[in-house]
């Protein structure tokens, strides 16, 4: 049986000799009043950070030395491969996780949980190495001291350097971002407010993609002035373009100009497509995104798979268990002052929906008065039903300790998208598409969600709420949970978003 010929798709692409233009050795784009991103100014002081990362090791390297030569007679100098080898590693961690890069966020949650993870396993390999060539103190454990102590030292002296340089004008203009779009007024209005949900402030500029050309997109790229800004966004003077965006409704109409956009991605400044931009840098997932192309770029059976789920496993059962122990003597004091401040159990049980849709039970401190949910499913501002009590336990957090148990018992893990109560799940799902698609991972005691939004309530805050669940469940990665966790820390501390 003879097979048929498919014919070919006819698009008005552009000639193949203009693509070999944009990425051959053409000279790069010439706008006025805008210095590559990548020149001559950026470079030196990506190499005097490389330096000053270099004086600030050897000189913790040589304060280290001299409290260990005080405390442990160790009057020996170390021979120079004993210090050069921890300083390289040390070095080469910083810039694999892009230290050294001005398109780094120095302030970023992300980048200090990889900052630090990185810094100490160098602390660790580098000491390794160093000990292959003998010791140089008094005794092993002052050499080991040593090559541990000067790494970890360097890793958080480093990454506090990096924060103060980030709100400096000659490294950053002070967080403030600028893009182009090209897309309609809606897909702009829409990435501004996610922008604005994610913590990363950015004035969205937009050309009408039917009328973009060469000229007005140039035009932008050499005009460095604000022209109006969000009312939560203060932007002093000039701004460079950070980067550009082509929304979905772009993409059949800028043919004739993606050539030069090729030559910009290549020579200047980024590109996104529209979901590469929201899983890079914003960091969300589009909701309100109709197509479902995305859903058949992510293999969602690594949850079944991944070495990363089976070691994320390991550390939620030891972690749990360790944490359990520790907080049993706080646990046991709660639950009688619970006792004592209102009549009912100490413990709060509720079914709520868990890892591919099974029901679990969660275990909480008991904070409202008993068979309170029978007077409404969701809490309110200042609810009359929170007990005296039940109001700190809310706001310090301790109320979700015996939710331990849960992640013992494999119910749930420390990190993962908040479990919903079976009630409310039928209504968001009926409501929201892909809301069943969070119950892939376990649910977790914090979650991506809980760390960038605040305590919300209604289908409204929901969807918000799904566009982060759903972007950390299609990039689920340690670096990720060290991010997630860290943030906690920062939540639980200044008391955010309890209610």
């Amino acid at each position: 049986m003879p097979f048929s010929v498919i014919p070919p798709i006819s698009t008005a692409l552009p000639p193949p000799d203009s693509y070999r233009d944009a990425l051959g050795s053409t000279p790069r784009t010439e706008v006025p009043g805008q210095a590559a991103p990548r020149g001559l100014r950026s470079g030196l002081l990506e190499v005097g950070l490389f330096l000053a990362d270099i004086l600030l090791w050897l000189a913790l390297f040589g304060a280290c030395f001299e409290t260990l030569a005080l405390v442990a007679y160790a009057s020996h100098l170390p021979k120079p491969i004993a210090i050069l080898i921890p300083l390289a590693v040390s070095l080469f961690a910083s810039w694999l996780v892009g230290s050294y890069d001005r398109d780094t966020d120095f302030r970023s949650l992300r980048f200090t949980s990889e900052f630090v993870l990185a810094g100490l396993i160098a602390s660790i390999f580098g000491a390794a190495l160093s000990s292959f060539f003998g010791s140089y103190g008094a005794t092993k454990m002052v050499s080991r001291l040593l090559l541990l102590g000067t790494p970890v030292c360097f890793t958080f002296a480093s990454l506090l350097m990096r924060r103060h340089l980030a709100g400096r004008r000659v490294w950053d203009h002070h967080g403030v971002r600028r893009l182009l779009l090209l897309g309609q007024t809606s897909e702009a209005d829409t990435l501004q407010r996610a922008l604005e949900l994610a913590g990363r402030p950015t004035v969205v500029e937009r050309i009408d993609p039917v009328t973009a050309t060469r000229e007005s997109i140039t035009d932008c790229l050499g005009s460095r002035e604000i022209k109006s800004t969000p009312p939560h966004i203060t932007a002093k003077g000039s701004v460079p373009l950070d980067s550009i965006v082509i929304a979905p409704s772009a993409e059949p109409l800028i043919a004739a100009i993606t050539p030069f956009l090729v030559s910009l991605h290549t020579r200047q400044l980024p590109v996104y497509a529209w979901g590469a931009f929201w899983r890079q840098r914003v960091r969300m997932h589009d909701v309100h995104d109709s197509s479902t192309a995305w859903l058949f770029e992510r293999d969602f059976r690594l949850h079944r798979t991944s070495i990363h789920w089976h070691l994320k496993r390991l550390f939620d059962i030891v972690l749990a268990a360790f944490a359990l122990l520790l907080a049993s003597p706080l646990l046991l004091v709660a639950a009688v002052l619970i006792r004592l401040d209102s009549p009912g159990p100490a413990l709060f049980r509720q079914p709520r929906v868990g890892f591919l849709g099974e029901s679990f039970t969660i275990y909480k401190l008991r904070t409202m008065r008993l068979n309170a949910e029978h007077d409404g499913l969701l809490t309110a501002q200042k609810d009359p039903r929170i007990t005296r009590l039940g109001q700190y336990l809310r706001r310090s957090r301790i109320d979700e300790i015996p939710q331990l148990i849960n992640v013992l018992k494999g119910d749930m893990s420390f990190v993962g998208p908040r479990p919903e109560w079976t009630v409310c799940v039928k209504d968001y799902e009926d409501q929201l598409a892909y809301y069943h698609l969070r119950h892939l991972v376990k649910p977790g005691i914090t979650g991506w969600a809980q760390v960038n939004y605040p305590y919300g309530q209604g289908v409204d805050d929901a969807r918000n709420k799904l566009s982060f669940d759903l972007h950390y469940v299609t990039h689920a990665s340690i670096f990720l949970d060290c991010t997630i966790l860290l943030k906690t820390c920062y939540v639980v501390i200044g008391r955010i978003g309890g209610r």
